[in-house]
């Protein structure tokens, strides 16, 4: 009996990483959000969350073809709502659109504007990057970024999550080359976080 108490753990135990590892790695990037231990693949879903804190889950599919995604929180849906076949808005500039962060995520937030974005990539030869936590498996990537609040950044204003009382559009994604006039778009995802 206890055999097969083993062998029913270690099966839950591999069922349980299936989600992080993403059922296909076809597309560069899988964002899934983890709140009070449940994790969802939120790439062009609805989101309905708790106002408490939750950890976005990156998993690079091809870290070295594409080792980041540039994301855009926004209280609107400019960028949430174009079509695949629309190109984002001035696609070349996306590299200098881009806030400059602190290592290793001690605020804890998403940066909130309608035009600009967060790059959250990770380069290995580098001693630092935008996550809390990285771990490398079977050729993935897979890096954690906690988010106790948000910040609206034209007003600088800070939201903590239990006060967020606004639905929120993030748009995902991947560019062929960074800082190059050249940029295509490889993939890009959305979600709509409704607190």
């Amino acid at each position: 009996m206890k055999f097969m108490q083993r062998i029913f753990i270690v099966f839950s135990f591999l069922l349980s990483l299936q989600p992080l590892l993403g059922q296909s790695s076809s597309t560069p990037i899988e964002v899934y959000l983890k709140q009070d231990g449940d994790s969802t693949l939120v790439n062009n879903k609805t989101i309905k969350i708790k106002r408490k804190p939750f950890t976005l889950i990156f998993v690079y599919n091809q870290p070295d073809k594409y080792p980041g995604v540039f994301v855009n929180t926004s209280l609107t849906k400019d960028y949430y709502k174009l079509s695949p076949s629309e190109t984002i808005p001035d696609i070349h500039y996306l590299p200098q659109k881009v806030y400059s962060e602190n290592k290793f995520n001690p605020n804890k937030e998403l940066k909130v504007n309608n035009e600009f974005f967060q790059y959250f990539g990770y380069n290995p030869k580098a001693n630092w990057n935008k996550f809390d936590r990285v771990i490398k498996k079977d050729g993935k990537i897979i890096a954690y970024r906690k988010v106790n609040n948000f910040t609206v950044v034209d007003d600088n204003y800070n939201i903590p999550i239990e006060k967020m009382k606004y639905t929120l559009y993030l748009t995902y994604d991947v560019i062929t080359k960074r800082n190059s006039f050249s940029n295509k778009e490889v993939y890009r995802a959305t979600t709509k976080l409704k607190f």
